[in-house]
């Protein structure tokens, strides 16, 4: 059973993430279903749809996780779908490759602008990997 947590910290202009799982990979999955509960206001998803996959390359581990909340965002915005499930089908230091079910939904569901590098961080301590990424609403 994987171990995964996350929990949203409030600032004045921004959202802060903290995130925790077993693997890189998990840490990935974990903060985009935390992103699409929070772009759904902690509504129960009713996923519905065929699977998606999402991909997303990046210059190093820390830059990837921005960016692959990034890309939920802008499928967020563009395509009004909210992804939720997440299934990791690759996962290295650079790349992710992952299923996704999601929920349609008729609005940009959230005042989540972007997630920054500013004060980003992951790690792995004590055989888990945490991460705090910051977003700005």
């Amino acid at each position: 059973m994987a171990y995964r947590w996350h929990r949203w910290v409030d600032h004045t202009s921004e959202v802060q993430l903290e995130v925790e799982a077993e693997s890189p990979a998990g840490l990935a999955a974990e903060a985009g279903r935390a992103l699409g509960l929070l772009m759904l206001r902690g509504a129960p998803p009713a996923v519905a749809g065929p699977a998606r996959t999402l991909e997303v390359s990046s210059v190093d581990r820390e830059a990837l996780l921005v960016d692959w909340l990034n890309e939920i965002l802008f499928v967020a915005e563009t395509e009004r779908w909210v992804p939720v499930e997440f299934d990791v089908e690759e996962s290295s230091s650079t790349h992710l490759r992952i299923t996704a079910r999601g929920v349609p939904v008729a609005e940009v569901p959230s005042s989540v602008k972007a997630a920054t590098l500013h004060g980003l961080r992951v790690e792995e301590r004590d055989g888990a990997w945490r991460a705090e990424v910051i977003f700005d609403v």
